[in-house]
């Protein structure tokens, strides 16, 4: 028994030391605020990269897409530039034309170490029906509070694909071993 009453007052004693356990419960958990991004990173297979600033990414054709964003439960509107149309900024050298589509993956990283790996299918309306795009703008106005960039997924029903604060997208060859 009194081994017993030894281990509550220790555990009583911690319990004491501690921070409000409640108060901390009912307080959001924060991240530390991520770099914003302010150039996208374009890596096509062979090693090949261009670098877009947010002046080069405004001047290319962008087209608009709407969204139900799961997360905030609103229906959003975004402008920005398909991902095949980014991607074929960066053609694979003829070296490497002979890894198969199927067998290549887009990595997409953003600031915060955030990644998301989509299949070429993923970024091509030829083969699936929704759209990736990497936008700039959020209804109608500049993307500010998730960096220049943001990837957006149409079709996906959760957005846990999309990635805030963009800076790149690579494409990598994968093996089946």
């Amino acid at each position: 028994m009194k081994h017993l009453a030894a281990c509550t007052a220790v555990f009583l004693a911690l319990v004491a030391l501690q921070p409000n356990a409640r108060a901390q419960a009912d307080m959001p958990m924060h991240k530390a605020a991520a770099a914003r991004s302010t150039s996208l990173t374009v890596t096509g297979l062979g090693g090949t990269t261009r670098t877009l600033t947010l002046d080069d990414f405004k001047a290319l054709p962008h087209t608009s897409v709407q969204v139900h964003n799961a997360h905030t439960s609103k229906d959003e509107s975004y402008s920005g530039v398909p991902v095949k149309d980014l991607l074929a900024m960066v053609p694979p050298p003829a070296a490497t034309k002979n890894v198969s589509t199927n067998m290549q993956v887009v990595v997409a990283g953003a600031t915060d170490n955030f990644h998301v790996a989509l299949t070429l299918c993923d970024t091509n309306p030829d083969c699936r029906s929704g759209q990736a795009i990497v936008a700039d703008q959020q209804d109608g106005a500049p993307i500010a509070a998730d960096g220049a960039f943001k990837l957006i997924l149409t079709e996906d029903k959760k957005p846990a694909r999309w990635a805030r604060n963009l800076q790149s997208l690579t494409v990598k060859a994968v093996s089946a071993e």
